[in-house]
């Protein structure tokens, strides 16, 4: 038995393949299902120019987002965070989080996304290495010292 193939690009996720994405399909698959629904277009010398003109932003938007990470990343290392917590005896009373990181982040000019931070609870006295994530290829440690406030 002959299937007829057809080559679509992917518009919305789907088993078939992620946005961008070129594939060939059942000639009836992709017209009675995929294209119905709006999940891929046919290719033709239209949508192909289309593709890679989103092609090129998309990877012009990815070599800006990895320039401003690398800046933010020489920023955020550049800088020491200092939190005070009352500690009587070696008990420490209370803990440093996500949000008093950011905040305080934030108060030295460097904005960050708390999703770029991991779960924190710091509850010791001294310095403790926070890594970030700021892009899928950029890194930063922060530096938080924890001094006792008595």
């Amino acid at each position: 038995m002959w299937v007829w193939k057809m080559k679509v690009i992917i518009i919305k996720d789907c088993k078939n393949g992620k946005v961008n994405d070129v594939v060939d399909v059942a000639d009836g698959y992709a017209k009675n299902f995929l294209i119905k629904q709006g999940y891929a277009l046919p290719i033709n010398n239209s949508t192909k120019r289309l593709l890679d003109k989103k092609l090129e932003k998309i990877k012009e938007q990815e070599a800006e987002d990895l320039a401003s990470a690398k800046e933010m990343k020489t920023k955020i290392e550049s800088v020491t965070l200092e939190f005070g917590l009352k500690s009587i005896n070696n008990k420490v009373h209370g803990s440093i989080t996500n949000k008093q990181v950011t905040k305080q982040l934030r108060e030295k000019g460097i904005t960050i996304s708390k999703y770029a931070l991991p779960h924190i609870h710091i509850a010791s006295i001294g310095i403790t290495k926070i890594k970030a994530q700021l892009h899928k290829e950029v890194e930063a440690i922060i530096n938080v010292k924890v001094v006792n406030n008595g």
